[in-house]
């Protein structure tokens, strides 16, 4: 992917679309300077924060360019979830289908279920793992903490109905 300028997906105004523009002109540099195409590919990261507008104008810009895919930034980070559903959904809508779309930074359970229905492919988020890490498990009812002491000799499956390794344990 091409550095994209991040800001808070909170702020409006010029700076929004000073970043986007700023995008938008690194995606250029980087189609240019890129030629291992084989070897690599190069996502374009559609910015613009909450501003439709923005948005649009970005996608736009984006999508005249060849790139193998489209990365979904400017959001999770803070925004209210209609916002932040009503930004996928506006930023799927105008990206290829023959062309994988990544949600950047998003992994809760319930987002990635609309967000799929939204049309994303491909999503990445520390939350899985980092929640893991501290014991808990995932689980479709919300979460457990696998380190509470009711769970200390409990070698039950996690969840019966499951087919998963972890489950089958």
């Amino acid at each position: 992917m091409q550095l994209d300028d991040v800001i808070s997906s909170t702020v409006s105004g010029p700076r929004v679309e000073d970043a986007m523009l700023r995008s938008v002109r690194w995606l250029d540099r980087c189609i240019a300077a890129h030629s291992k195409p084989n070897q690599q590919n190069l996502f374009a990261i559609i910015q613009g924060g909450l501003d439709p507008i923005l948005r649009n104008k970005c996608l736009e810009e984006m999508t005249k360019r060849d790139v193998p895919g489209f990365a979904i930034g400017g959001l999770s980070g803070g925004e209210a979830k209609d916002q932040f559903w009503r930004m996928v959904a506006l930023s799927t809508k105008h990206l290829p289908r023959n062309k994988p779309r990544y949600l950047m930074g998003v992994g809760y359970a319930t987002d990635l279920v609309v967000c799929v229905a939204l049309g994303c492919d491909m999503f990445d988020c520390v939350y899985p793992t980092r929640t893991a890490r501290f014991g808990s498990a995932l689980v479709p009812w919300g979460s457990l903490q696998l380190k509470n002491k009711q769970y200390a000799k409990d070698f039950q499956p996690i969840d019966e109905n499951c087919t998963c390794p972890t489950c089958q344990r």
